[in-house]
């Protein structure tokens, strides 16, 4: 709860989030995927022209989407985000534009099939952080799960309606950042 407790929201929605958050029973928030609340962690990395973003392909949405997932137990946020941004795009370099996260949302996730088991619909407690990056800089090969995407091209790579406006504002969040 800690982590809620010292966010400070950046618009309205966020605060609402918080607010809810807040207002749960602690036993239903975990650092595990046991509770139907948990912590995860997402990327966004910009190439230093502020034109690309680092996307992966996410097959449960059929959709580009930010890297990220599901925080260790112990695990600090900012090194989750880092984690998980190796782990699924081996990039070799970022700066963060900030050790404090840009943005949390509270996502709602579909029941599903993970790795041939079936997973009950949940909330992902979501805390992004910004990071600007090469191109060249990336030891994979682009391929068609992991690319550096146009941004004014966005809605041709994501499918996912509603995480068009997130991406849009966290965006000008990390621009505004990196203009500082």
């Amino acid at each position: 709860m800690e982590w809620i407790e010292s966010y400070e929201p950046k618009n309205k929605e966020e605060a609402e989030d918080r607010e809810h958050l807040l207002q749960l029973n602690p036993t239903l928030i975990a650092a595990d995927r046991s509770a139907p609340y948990h912590y995860t962690t997402s990327s966004m990395v910009m190439d230093f022209e502020t034109d690309k973003l680092l996307m992966i392909y996410h097959p449960i949405y059929k959709s580009f989407s930010w890297p990220g997932g599901h925080v260790e137990e112990g695990e600090a946020l900012f090194y989750s985000a880092l984690r998980e941004l190796y782990e699924e795009t081996s990039i070799r370099y970022v700066k963060p534009l900030s050790e404090e996260p840009l943005a949390m949302e509270l996502m709602p996730v579909k029941a599903h099939q993970r790795k041939g088991e079936a997973v009950d619909s949940h909330f992902h407690i979501n805390f992004c952080y910004g990071f600007l990056g090469h191109e060249d800089d990336t030891l994979f090969e682009a391929n068609e799960n992991r690319k550096w995407v146009p941004v004014n091209a966005l809605d041709t790579f994501v499918s996912e309606a509603h995480m068009l406006p997130i991406y849009k504002d966290l965006i000008e969040r990390m621009r505004a950042l990196y203009e500082k």
